[in-house]
Order: structure tokens, then C-alpha cells, then sequence
């Protein structure tokens, strides 16, 4: 649970991923989403404990989505 929560903890709106991605430089950026999760498969399945991470998954949406984006030829990449 605790890796699973890491990753979901860090996960962006489809619109923000969208906008930063157009930002970097990639065009025809699109996020498709491909499957949502509800509250029951994970809070109700009692796989995960009752732990605060779990109960506050009824608060955030979740779904799996494929992200694309094409990065123009000769656009240098931005770096931090």
C-alpha cells in the first residue's frame, strides 16, 4: 500500500500534466483516459487496512491514462 500510495500521492489533474507537457514543448498532446477507479475498489475490497491513505482515496478521483505527445524536431529540451 504504501508504494501504491507514493505514486498516486504524486499524481497530477489531466489538465496541469496537459498544460506543463505543452510548456516542455510537445504538441498534440492528448490524455486518454482508460480507466477510472471507484472508491469501492479500493476501500472496500479490505486489502489495504483502514489506514488514512485509503479512506483518502474517497476524496481524489483515480484513473489510469495513456499520455502522448510529439516533441518537434530541434526543439531543445528543458532541463532544471
Amino acid at each position: 500500500m504504501e508504494s501504491w500510495a507514493g505514486c498516486v500521492s504524486g499524481a497530477l489533474p489531466k489538465d496541469e500534466y496537459q498544460r506543463l507537457l505543452e510548456v516542455a514543448g510537445f504538441e498534440d498532446v492528448s490524455v486518454e483516459v482508460t480507466h477510472t477507479y471507484d472508491t469501492g475498489q479500493t476501500t472496500g475490497s479490505g486489502c489495504c487496512g483502514d489506514t488514512a491513505e485509503v479512506n483518502a482515496l474517497t476524496e481524489v478521483p483515480l484513473a489510469s491514462a495513456f499520455i502522448r505527445g510529439r516533441k518537434p524536431a530541434g526543439v531543445p529540451q528543458v532541463t532544471s
